[in-house]
């Protein structure tokens, strides 16, 4: 049955070459001798597919936002480029913040795999190039909190019991005294829409990549263990009402014949919730991977739908009874 606690673990790499100024002020000729080291260590380690923000249409930055391949701010860059494997787990983002942010992705709780993939990257990068480096601080990087190993380590957690517990607040505190930090899904700034957190180390500085990934994966499953029994705590207080939610939730979608992105990712929590307390039988389907797919840019690729609110919101309905249903 698919874990829908730990949704995926990320490791992320903030590396900047030397006598290269940051992105904010840098040169064109700086910018080509960026491409050419990062794309040239990606040769040695994958098959690699350069992709330059500048030439994407709004349609094409977009849907590589919504599957997270690239960060909004690197959209808006008319010089930035990102770098992507086949299987689109491996993500070299080009002058966003720093020089190069190569990042890993895997499913569950998983930090150590996904940062065995990065390194190996990451070792083929600087034999390319010299990389910003102090012996006593080590990388040096644009934002002080990744000055260090440039790692920033962090796994996507569904915590509905913690947030519906009211348990949020002493989860921060508990964070914070261990060097790590919670945000909305979508990081800085983000809330925790769908009840769905991303937790992750506060600094990089003065602490060994092991350390960091041990704090964060040790973190993740005593969260693990503790939104079980919150869960549980809430269901046996509020059963009725929490059935009915998902009686509801798995009839909507497997009969709707529209569907808009914020009803279909509210069906789904309650769904999700369903399937952890074995309400329902839904493992023939991984609802998180729905609900990217159906994600708006990301179903007109998928469907070859109009890109307009209703068209979607049909081809939606669509895409999700025939594969919960099996039926279209």
């Amino acid at each position: 049955m698919t874990d829908y606690t730990v949704i995926t673990s990320r490791v992320r790499l903030a590396r900047n070459l030397a006598e290269v100024r940051f992105p904010s002020r840098i040169s064109a000729g700086e910018v080509e001798k960026v491409y050419r080291a990062a794309f040239s260590a990606a040769k040695e380690v994958f098959d690699p597919t350069l992709y330059q923000i500048g030439s994407l249409s709004e349609e094409e930055k977009c849907y590589l936002v919504e599957r997270h391949l690239i960060s909004p701010m690197l959209a808006e860059s008319p010089y930035g480029g990102v770098i992507l494997s086949k299987d689109r787990q491996l993500s070299v983002m080009l002058l966003e913040e720093d020089h190069i942010r190569s990042q890993c992705f895997r499913k569950g709780l998983a930090l150590e795999d996904a940062f065995v993939s990065l390194k190996e990257y990451d070792l083929a990068l600087r034999a390319k190039c010299r990389l910003a480096y102090d012996k006593k601080i080590g990388y040096l990087t644009a934002c002080p909190t990744n000055v260090g190993t440039g790692m920033r380590a962090s796994v996507l957690m569904f915590l509905p019991g913690i947030a519906l517990n009211a348990g949020l607040n002493d989860l921060v505190e508990e964070l914070k005294a261990a060097g790590l930090t919670i945000r909305g899904a979508l990081g800085e700034g983000s809330e925790g829409d769908g009840f769905c957190y991303q937790i992750s180390n506060a600094v990089s500085l003065g602490v060994s990549e092991e350390t960091i990934l041990n704090r964060v994966s040790s973190a993740a499953e005593k969260i693990n263990h503790i939104e079980k029994n919150l869960l549980q705590k809430y269901y046996q207080q509020n059963r009725n009402r929490l059935e009915d939610s998902v009686a509801r939730a798995v009839a909507i979608l497997s009969s709707a014949k529209l569907l808009s992105q914020e009803e279909l990712e509210s069906l789904i929590v309650s769904v999700k919730i369903g399937v952890i307390l074995g309400l329902v039988d839904m493992d023939h389907v991984n609802l998180d991977d729905l609900a990217l797919l159906c994600k708006p840019y990301s179903l007109v690729r998928l469907t070859g739908c109009e890109n307009t609110s209703e068209a979607r919101d049909f081809a939606r309905a669509r895409t999700v009874r025939k594969t919960i249903t099996d039926k279209e």
